[in-house]
């Protein structure tokens, strides 16, 4: 079988592949002997590829969605996807599209059609979220549909601009123009249509007919007739269905691996940031002090938080939020992070004029109250009792913590108010350009950057490596990360290693969850 190539994914991961709430299966495996059930954690509330940002909703998307090209999950070579072939520079990339791409109509998808998402995406009266996220700030699409050729032209360098057109999920013309309803439908060229939505149970998706133009040629002949996506978010539930043969394929990061490894149920794994901590540096919170945003971090046994989270089977990360198969693989954040030290975290908070009365910081006669965003039971129990565990240890350093626990649905919602000091909010990406929005951008209501981050020495070594092409700018892209982490703008401190158990199908990982192209029923093709 071809190697199925990676959509490249950007999400806010806080809906990752996890755990979440409880569900059950519909009937059987999905209810079909050509069905596969792949549970995810909860509802993502909207799929409208728009807007989404959510994991879920990228995964689900990427089954009814296409990408100019694609990116091999094997060797991280590029491929084809609905463009046949492509050139480009620093600053421009010409895409030859296939002329026998089709929307969900029967009509087909021309280069004019692409061009008008880009152009929709760009224009600041849309307020898109896509805006320098999965399409590069300022970005100028034209089109010649007599040779059926898209041209992306940008005014600053943009190093990863053919390999990020793997991000964006191409829409058809008459889903551009209503996207608001997009919301529960689809309208796209994937291999899969959206065909029935059962809110808060199951996602299902019907294999489209005449689907050749996959990732480097692949078509859906021998992919399943059917994909349920079904909520299942307890893992124990998850683990459970999986072994009395009701759902095919399902993540497990805790415990309940070990009965499914015992049982000898096959799996695959996939490596995705968990632990990951955000300090919000908006005028007037605390957190935008820098010697409170160290301290707070001494205070913090970081190993043991990721052990608990983790169930003592995460990985020390590498890079700064960037999945599986990064284009820059160097390290940015060993030895970057200031280490567990109380005594020295009380130190830093005197020095910074914070007086200890009664066991708890004051200052100017405000306490040191902190306010947690976590993802709540979006990962399971082991979270829940990790960020528990961060809460304990902040209340036994000094501070006053509330936790404000999110879904899947509402995380970006209380990411963007701001009324909060630190979020445990692990960000995927794919290339190191797609977290400038999160990191270097504006903050809310005008970008992404819900951190109000802004740190100078980032955004310079940012700009240096902008200005280099793909992998070529990876020292200063390393860089960069490694400046985020000294100041504690932001700490990424465990990985988890999440096993995709499966009874029945073979798949590809590459980050965001299977690969559509690479599902086969076992004794298939």
């Amino acid at each position: 079988m071809r190697r199925a190539p990676r959509t490249a994914a950007v999400v806010f991961a806080l809906g990752l592949f996890a755990a979440g709430c409880g569900g059950t299966a519909p009937g059987g495996a999905g209810g079909g002997d050509d069905a596969v059930t792949i549970a995810i954690p909860g509802d993502p509330g909207n799929l409208n590829p728009m807007t989404a940002l959510t994991s879920s909703a990228v995964t689900m998307n990427r089954y009814t969605y296409d990408a100019l090209i694609q990116v091999d999950p094997v060797d991280g070579r590029i491929v084809s996807g609905v463009a046949e072939k492509w050139t480009s520079d620093a600053t421009s990339a010409t895409f030859t599209i296939r002329r026998d791409v089709m929307c969900d109509n029967g009509v087909a998808l021309t280069a004019s059609d692409i061009a008008a998402q880009y152009t929709y995406i760009v224009d600041p009266a849309n307020k898109s979220p896509l805006n320098g996220l999965m399409v590069p700030p300022g970005v100028v699409a034209t089109a010649d549909d007599a040779t059926n050729t898209l041209t992306l032209k940008t005014t600053d360098p943009s190093p990863f601009l053919v390999r990020g057109s793997a991000m964006l999920p191409l829409v058809c013309p008459t889903g551009l123009r209503a996207s608001e309803q997009l919301t529960h439908t689809s309208d796209g060229t994937g291999p899969y249509r959206l065909t029935e939505v059962a809110s808060g149970d199951h996602f299902t998706f019907t294999k489209r007919p005449g689907y050749v133009w996959g990732p480097d040629g692949v078509d859906n002949k021998h992919m399943p007739e059917r994909v349920v996506f079904k909520v299942i978010g307890n893992e124990s539930t998850r683990a459970n269905l999986l072994l009395a043969g009701q759902i095919d394929i399902a993540p497990v990061i805790g415990s309940d691996r070990s009965r499914l490894l015992a049982a000898g149920v096959k799996y695959q794994s996939q490596r995705d940031p968990l632990g990951m901590l955000t300090f919000n540096e908006a005028a007037g919170r605390v957190t935008a002090d820098p010697q409170v945003r160290l301290a707070l971090l001494s205070a913090l046994n970081l190993k043991q938080i990721g052990a608990v989270a983790t169930g003592g089977k995460g990985v020390a990360p590498l890079r700064l939020g960037v999945t599986m198969g990064p284009p820059c693989t160097e390290d940015a954040i060993t030895g970057n992070i200031a280490p567990y030290d109380p005594t020295k975290a009380a130190e830093t908070m005197r020095a910074a004029g914070w007086k200890k009365v009664g066991g708890r910081w004051s200052k100017d006669g405000k306490q040191l109250s902190v306010s947690l965003v976590n993802p709540g039971n979006t990962y399971g129990t082991q979270v829940v009792a990790a960020v528990e565990l961060v809460a304990k240890q902040w209340t036994s350093f000094g501070a006053k913590v509330s936790l404000q626990p999110t879904t899947p649905s509402t995380n970006a919602t209380v990411l963007f108010s701001g009324q909060w000091e630190v979020a445990w909010a692990p960000l995927s990406v794919t290339t190191p350009d797609q977290a400038v929005p999160f990191f270097g951008g504006p903050p809310p209501p005008d970008g992404l950057n819900f951190g109000s981050l802004d740190n100078p020495e980032y955004k310079r070594l940012m700009a240096l490596a902008m200005a280099k092409p793909d992998t070529s700018g990876c020292p200063e892209w390393t860089a960069a990360e490694s400046e985020l982490t000294k100041r504690v703008d932001v700490v990424t401190f465990m990985d988890s290693m999440t096993l995709y158990f499966t009874r029945g199908y073979t798949f590809q990982l590459d980050g965001g969850g299977p690969i559509p192209t690479s599902l086969r029923k076992v004794g298939g093709r």
